[in-house]
């Protein structure tokens, strides 16, 4: 069946015993220039075109990672429908607080200011989902204030994907090793 038929191709489970729905995300991700993906040697699984099985790096390039603390890491972070004229899509938002200053962190902060970028975040329930491979994601929000509590006077960075049609892409474990260099 092609993506495009639109067709419900299985049962649509209210709840899947084997595989629950499991709040949140894990402390740590992975966070790639978009740039430094090779996006011809991205490809898909054959039988699920939501699974990618190769998501190659530039020779020389690197995921990095993105690690948050607390007990509800990623909080803000989210997936909407958006109602298209001919096509809906989805936005993705990720959203990490940077708990740290400094010049070399200001040097981070400028590039998420300005970039386009990929991340991939583990969910509670063990998947591997990745965020702006389609469309990239770019800040859309970055806040400092010096006396937030939550934030700790740290930057509260909101990274947004628009148009994203698949837009719920995930990688197995191995894939993410991978990405990570291990």
């Amino acid at each position: 069946m092609a993506l495009c038929d639109y067709l419900i191709s299985a049962d649509i489970q209210g709840y899947d015993c084997s595989n629950p729905m499991v709040k949140g995300a894990k402390a740590n991700g992975l966070i790639i220039n978009r740039k430094d993906i090779n996006h011809s040697g991205v490809t898909y699984d054959s039988n699920n075109p939501f699974k990618i099985t190769a998501l190659p790096l530039v020779s020389g390039k690197t995921a990095y990672d993105i690690v948050q603390g607390g007990k509800t890491p990623y909080t803000g972070s989210q997936q909407e429908m958006v109602e298209g004229t001919y096509q809906n899509t989805l936005t993705n938002t990720v959203q990490f607080v940077i708990l740290n200053q400094g010049y070399t962190t200001a040097e981070q902060v400028f590039a998420l200011m300005n970039g386009e970028f990929v991340i991939v975040l583990q969910n509670n329930n063990g998947t591997y989902q990745v965020y702006g491979l389609e469309a990239g994601l770019r800040a859309s929000a970055m806040v400092r204030e010096l006396y937030n509590d939550d934030t700790l006077s740290g930057w509260l960075v909101t990274m947004t994907e628009e148009n994203a049609v698949k837009g719920n892409l995930f990688v197995e474990e191995t894939l993410y090793n991978t990405l990570k260099g291990e």
